[in-house]
């Protein structure tokens, strides 16, 4: 089976987003909804091969329910009907660093008390003695880099996570982070999750630094989310919809071929809420692309695309 590399392991080259089943729209809360679809579709994927479920903990439906994602991933993973040694082989990763309080105030925090306490409560959520992935969510622009994130790798050193990366960090903070922790070889960084799709290219620096000390780059919303998919699924931006009828695929299953054929590196997560989406997904590891394919579906899209403020610590708390 063709894999790709997370650090210490080698992963399916596609995972699966789990947010949303719990936020915003909250899939997993009715218990109908739950069974009837939000479990089938992680275990469709699990059973056509993933081993990367990706979460977080202010994936819930309100602010005081969180780890409500958490808990949904560890009971998908428990109730799979498979044996324990391919159990054994599913990687969950979570993140922190991000919060909500009462009233749905968002914010950020990345104080060594508050990462240990919020990796330990994920911890528990998910059922496990060590978490397999923890990435810290969001910068906390009321402390230095070199603190907070001297703060994550103590998530690790302490024995809670096993491995750690980062979310929505610019280059040159990846770069701050290799420096300070290493590169997966040296028991450092190992991920960076940031937005990248088709209608979002702006870290191209940040991928070709991951490229270059094989750290797994993987793309949140990779196939745009619910606001930009719709341009390309349309056939309004892009040449997917011409080359997936050519090749009698979905658009969304060329657009996930397209990212694996981008980098080496990148291990896109998919949302994950119904078992066809889900197979459809894990299709596109199985569809052929050429290098002039790719390039062409690359050379068809928008030049200019509107910059995310995510990757700013200094920007507005964003959800």
């Amino acid at each position: 089976m063709t894999t790709r590399r997370l650090g210490p392991w080698q992963v399916y080259p596609i995972g699966l987003g789990c947010m949303n089943v719990s936020w915003p729209r909250g899939a997993a809360l009715e218990r109908d909804t739950r069974e009837g679809s939000a479990i089938p579709a992680l275990h469709a994927g699990l059973d056509d091969g993933v081993t990367l479920l990706d979460t977080a903990d202010i994936y819930a439906p309100s602010w005081d329910t969180l780890g409500h994602n958490e808990e949904f991933v560890a009971e998908a993973r428990d109730t799979w009907g498979a044996d324990q040694g391919r159990k054994d082989g599913v990687l969950v990763a979570t993140k922190g660093g991000i919060t909500r309080s009462e009233g749905e105030k968002w914010g950020r925090n990345g104080s060594l008390e508050y990462l240990v306490g919020a990796a330990e409560r994920s911890r528990e959520r998910l059922g496990v003695d060590v978490i397999d992935l923890w990435q810290h969510h969001r910068l906390d622009p009321s402390l230095p880099f070199e603190t907070q994130f001297e703060n994550v790798l103590e998530l690790k050193s302490r024995g809670i996570v096993a491995e750690i990366g980062v979310s929505n960090y610019n280059a040159a903070q990846v770069k701050k982070a290799l420096d300070i922790g290493g590169t997966p070889d040296q028991g450092g960084l190992i991920s960076v999750q940031n937005e990248f799709s088709p209608m979002y290219r702006h870290d191209l620096d940040v991928l070709a630094l991951c490229e270059s000390v094989d750290v797994a780059f993987l793309p949140w919303s990779p196939l745009g989310g619910s606001k930009k998919v719709n341009l390309i699924t349309s056939g309004a931006a892009g040449g997917f919809v011409e080359m997936a009828q050519q090749k009698d695929v979905t658009p969304e299953a060329l657009v996930l071929a397209w990212l694996l054929a981008y980098s080496p590196v990148i291990i896109p997560i998919p949302g994950a809420t119904r078992p066809e989406s889900v197979r459809d997904s894990v299709s596109a590891v199985s569809i052929p692309l050429t290098d002039d394919e790719r390039d062409a579906l690359s050379a068809s899209l928008p030049e200019s695309l509107p910059r995310s403020g995510e990757l700013e610590p200094t920007a507005p708390f964003a959800t």
